[in-house]
């Protein structure tokens, strides 16, 4: 599946898909981004920083909402796709550490 692909995908999406969408690949790239700092600090240490920063990187989002689709409610600005977000990143690091400890690494 190609760049062509996925912006062919992502065309053809109405408004609210296409937030649930972007807030579900922020949350996996933000996962994977949390899933390597823990490589590094100690999980425990970590923690309060990665949730710190969710809500940051959260904020971003809603701003890219607003400039990018200038959506009419603020339910799509704020709410649409927060679950997804969250879901998304916390399940990529879980699954990111259960593989680790799968492969033995």
């Amino acid at each position: 599946m190609g760049l062509k692909a996925i912006e062919s995908f992502v065309g053809r999406l109405g408004l609210e898909d296409r937030i649930v969408f972007l807030r579900f690949l922020t949350g996996l790239v933000y996962g994977v981004a949390v899933f390597t700092a823990s490589r590094f600090v100690h999980p425990v240490r970590l923690t309060p920083y990665a949730w710190s920063a969710s809500v940051m990187v959260y904020y971003f989002t809603v701003l890219y909402v607003l400039a990018k689709y200038r959506p009419t409610s603020r339910f799509h600005l704020y709410l649409r796709g927060l679950a997804t977000f969250y879901a998304t990143w916390i399940l990529t690091v879980i699954v990111l550490f259960e593989l680790t400890k799968l492969v033995g690494v």
